[in-house]
Formats: structure tokens, C-alpha cells, sequence
């Protein structure tokens, strides 16, 4: 009995330790996952901050929202925000508030915003490998998940221009206003959707979170239900007619989608003081026509240069990938999980860039989800290709497979580790002239002016807290744009910010007479109308258009 007794504790020993080993080598695997995965998203911002991209990243009009919203509260103001369709108040409001305050610089909060979103892409990812892949081994669902993010990392180096009003659309993902929030809950969405699909059954807790993740993405930005919610639905419904998937979970997903949907909806209602425009403005069918020839041209545009075409051929891959992956899924009949991971981006895809054409809308940023559903199809091809190599018991190959990646993640991690130092530095250094021209010229003085959109927006964001900056229309009205309405009350603006590139249906001089002085600024001229009658106007225009569009919304 003693011998088996000892017998016995020498086995449970044995099994602790090797589910302890087991442990540390998971662990082990996964840091190394996010390691590859966080050199992948440094050498996508290192080329947006080294190229003419970086202006889109730091110092585009919309890109300084949330460092404006971030400059409001600091100064004690009202929340009185005018937003745009998309309020960003989940996720990407407080993510950015998060990395303000563990930064010195608004362009090191946004770049750090960058960097987290690119992980949330892996972690995302990683997670839906787990459900598509769970007979494979760790290793090889780190790797899959890794090459997406790889996919998204060489769609970013082939673009470089200073514009979102092209077809560069991964970079998107790096700037905190044009949309990841919706992106990366579309991505959730199918997590969840893939999780209930593989179980067979959509769980409490399942139901629970794809219910709030629908309604908080859906109150902050409408986009969640073209981009997400209606693809799911579709592709849900239309895999239960085929008999590929059983009903009960299916109206239970769909349904939830739906409600929260509504609900989301629902909640935008009092927050409609925020909103500026209603979403339905964008619609306008009868441009059509004119959409299609916008991105016909932009398509020819893009396919301009070598970089170009590279990121045109890594898109056609993308969808070549869920269309190739969807008919692949359904004639081997394979489990119900990788057809809906393959279906539902090629449902994407087409919904998105039809959707955009029929609502005869020029915002090619509306396509982002091109970019990224793609992904989940890759996961499911890699399913795919791993099952039908099992079924041909051909096991040799797989030694050069791991050979090749650990070559590519040992490449990638150099290149992360190589591109780091000057990342750092081009981050922690960035400064932006013009406002330090601005800064110089106000001399310490506590000073209010105004300007137009596209000018004095990265002005406003990084210029010393003694200068503030209103927005204003070439009228001198109030352009509730973006913008706190509450930095308008009792203001005494005294000078104009007259760029470059701005339109002024009248002359400003016209319009207020001539300034006591005028300083010249790289990209904009100053114009000081202290101690004349134009400041008098100035505040006369400004502040009561401001008074009475803070009275109309409710404020």
C-alpha cells in the first residue's frame, strides 16, 4: 500500500509540474505574439510619422478633436461639444483621455493611441483564431493571427500621403477620429458571433455583451450597423435558410444585434444636442453615379505609383480571400464557425462598397471596413488549408512551415526593435512651428482670435493655453463644427488667423476694417485687431451667432 501510495504522489507531482511547464510555454508563446505584434505597430507609425501622412496623424483638422477635447476640460469649460454624426464618446473619448495622461504632448497621446489600437486589431484577431481554430495548436493561432496584423502593417507602408480623401485607408486606423471605434467593435461583433457559432448556443453572457457592444458603438457612431450589425443579420439569416446553421442561435444573435442596435439609436436622442448633423444628410442616392466615378478615379489616382499599386493588389487579396474562403467553406462542408468567418467579410465587403455608392457618398474613409474584415477570412482560409493538409497526413512539410515563421517573426521583431529609437525620438520631439509662431507673437499675453476650420483647428490644439482660437465661417458666424461651444461665451476675440489656403468670400479688411498690425507665420497671417472697431465687430458676430446656436441646441 506504502508503494502505491508513493507511486501515486510521484505521478500528481509529475502531471503539476508538466501543467506548470505547459503554463509558463503558453505564456511564453503569447508574449512572444504580442511582442511581434507590438513591432508590427511601430513600424506602421515610424513610416506614418516619417511620410506627409503624419499632417493626417497630428495636425489634420479632424484628427485634433480629442486633443481639443482634452485642452476644453483642462481649461474648466462646459462640456458643450458640437459633434459630428460620430460622437466618439465610446471608445475612443476615453482611450485618448487614458493616453494624455501618461504622455507629455498631444502628439504623443495620439501616437500611443495609435499603437493601442493596432494591438486591439491583434488582440481581436487572436481571439477569433480561438474560435476558428481551436483543434490547432497555440503556436500556430499566435502566427495566423500575427500575419493579419502583418497584412494591415503593409497596407500602411504603401500609403504616404497628406489626405484622407484618397483610398489609404489602413493608415486610418492609427488617428483616433476617423472611425476604429466602429472598426474594432465590428471585429468584436464577430468574435462573439463566431464564439456562439462554434458552441453551438449564444450563452447569457454572449448575448449580454454583444447587446452593449451594439448600443454603445451604435450611440457614439450609426456606421456600427452598415458596417457591422446588417452584415451579421444578413449573413446569419441567410446561412440558416441554407441549413448550415441551426435557427435557434441564429434569431438569437440576430435579434440581439438588432435590439441593440435600437437601442443605441434610442440612446442617441438625448444626446442629440452633440450631434450637428443627422446621419440621413450623407444619403443622397442621386449622386449615384457621380460616387462611382469619384472612386474610379481615385482607384486610378492610387495605381499611380508602384506603392500604390501594392496596396491596391494587398486590398484585391483581402476580398480574393473572402470570396475564395466562402466558396471554399461551403463545398467541403466544413464546421459552421469558418464558413460564417469566411461569409461574413466577403458580406461585408460588398455591403460597404455598394452601400457607399448608393448613398452617392465621396468619403472613402466610409470603405475602412475593406481594410480590416478581410482578416477574419484569412483566419478561415488558414483553417482551412491546415484541415485539408491533415487529411492528407503530409506532416513533413510543417517543419519548414515553423522554420519560415520563426525566420518572419525573428525579421520582424529586429525591424520593430531597429525602427523603435527613432520613433521614439521623432514622437517625444514633435513640435508644431506654427503655433510656436503664434506662441512668439502673443508674447505670454492672454489672447482670443478666430479662424477658419482647416487652419486654426492645429492651432488651437497646440498652441500655449494663453492662446485660444474660435472657429468661425468666412462670415464671422459660428461654425458649430467639432468644436466646444462653451469656449465662445463672453469671449473678446482680438485678432484673425488668415491662412494660406482659405477662402474669404469677402476680404477680411472689408469686413472689419484694417488691423493695427499684421505678423506673418509660416501658412497664415495674423491679423490684430486690438483697440479698433474691428474687435468690437468681431465679438459682436462671433459670440452672438455662438449664444444662439448653444440656445437651439439646449445647452
Amino acid at each position: 500500500m506504502a508503494s502505491d501510495t508513493r507511486t501515486t504522489t510521484v505521478v500528481a507531482r509529475g502531471d503539476g509540474g508538466s501543467r506548470w511547464r505547459g503554463r509558463v510555454a503558453a505564456v511564453g508563446r503569447e508574449a512572444l505574439g504580442s511582442l511581434v505584434a507590438l513591432a508590427l505597430s511601430v513600424i506602421a507609425l515610424r513610416h506614418v510619422v516619417a511620410t506627409a501622412r503624419v499632417a493626417l496623424l497630428w495636425y489634420d483638422g479632424d484628427s485634433v478633436l480629442l486633443p481639443l477635447v482634452r485642452r476644453s476640460m483642462d481649461l474648466g469649460q462646459p462640456f458643450e461639444w458640437a459633434m459630428s454624426p460620430a460622437l466618439f464618446f465610446f471608445p475612443e473619448l476615453p482611450v485618448y483621455l487614458l493616453c494624455s495622461v501618461v504622455t507629455a504632448t498631444p502628439q504623443q497621446a495620439l501616437a500611443l493611441n495609435g499603437i493601442l489600437v493596432l494591438l486591439a486589431v491583434y488582440a481581436l484577431v487572436r481571439a477569433a483564431a480561438n474560435e476558428l481554430m481551436p483543434a490547432a495548436r497555440r503556436s500556430a493561432r499566435i502566427a495566423v493571427s500575427a500575419v493579419a496584423l502583418g497584412f494591415v502593417t503593409l497596407l500602411v507602408l504603401t500609403e504616404s500621403s497628406a489626405t484622407a480623401t484618397s483610398l489609404e485607408l489602413a493608415s486610418l486606423l492609427l488617428t483616433t477620429t476617423y472611425y476604429y471605434g466602429a472598426v474594432l467593435a465590428m471585429l468584436g461583433t464577430a468574435v462573439l458571433v463566431l464564439r456562439a457559432v462554434r458552441t453551438g448556443r449564444a450563452s447569457v453572457p454572449v448575448l449580454v455583451v454583444l447587446g452593449l457592444l451594439a448600443a454603445c458603438t451604435t450611440a457614439s457612431n450609426p456606421l456600427y450597423v452598415p458596417w457591422s450589425a446588417a452584415p451579421v443579420v444578413v449573413t446569419l439569416v441567410v446561412l440558416a435558410v441554407a441549413r448550415r446553421l441551426p435557427w435557434r442561435p441564429v434569431l438569437l444573435l440576430a435579434g440581439t444585434v438588432t435590439a441593440g442596435s435600437v437601442v443605441g439609436y434610442l440612446l442617441r436622442i438625448p444626446l442629440r444636442p452633440f450631434v450637428s448633423l443627422d446621419p440621413s444628410t450623407y444619403v443622397q442616392p442621386s449622386k449615384a453615379g457621380e460616387t462611382l466615378g469619384f472612386f474610379a478615379a481615385l482607384t486610378d489616382d492610387r495605381a499611380g505609383t508602384a506603392a500604390g499599386d501594392a496596396g491596391l493588389l494587398l486590398l484585391f487579396v483581402g476580398v480574393l480571400l473572402a470570396a475564395g474562403g466562402t466558396v471554399w467553406a461551403w463545398r467541403v462542408r466544413t464546421s459552421g464557425t469558418v464558413l460564417v468567418a469566411a461569409a461574413l467579410p466577403l458580406v461585408t465587403v460588398v455591403a460597404v462598397s455598394v452601400g457607399v455608392v448608393a448613398a452617392g457618398s465621396e468619403t472613402p474613409r466610409y470603405l475602412e471596413p475593406i481594410v480590416t474584415a478581410p482578416l477574419l477570412a484569412l483566419v478561415a482560409v488558414a483553417e482551412l488549408a491546415r484541415t485539408a493538409v491533415r487529411a492528407t497526413r503530409v506532416h513533413r512539410p510543417r517543419r519548414g512551415i515553423r522554420l519560415a515563421f520563426a525566420l518572419a517573426a525573428a525579421g520582424v521583431l529586429l525591424a520593430g526593435f531597429a525602427t523603435a529609437p527613432s520613433t521614439a525620438r521623432a514622437v517625444t520631439t514633435a513640435r508644431y512651428d506654427p503655433a510656436a509662431c503664434l506662441d512668439r507673437w502673443a508674447d505670454g499675453r492672454q489672447v482670443t482670435g478666430v479662424g477658419q476650420f482647416w487652419t486654426v483647428r492645429p492651432l488651437a490644439a497646440y498652441s500655449s493655453p494663453n492662446v485660444r482660437l474660435l472657429q468661425v465661417r468666412d462670415t464671422f458666424q459660428t461654425y458649430p463644427w467639432l468644436v466646444d461651444l462653451a469656449a465662445y461665451r463672453d469671449a473678446r476675440p482680438t485678432f484673425v488667423v488668415i491662412g494660406t489656403r482659405d477662402l474669404w468670400t469677402t476680404a477680411v479688411e472689408d469686413s472689419l476694417g484694417r488691423p493695427a498690425t499684421i505678423t506673418h507665420c509660416t501658412g497664415f497671417d495674423v491679423y490684430d485687431y486690438a483697440g479698433t472697431t474691428g474687435a468690437a465687430v468681431l465679438q459682436r458676430d462671433v459670440v452672438d451667432s455662438a449664444e444662439a446656436i448653444r440656445r437651439e441646441r439646449g445647452f
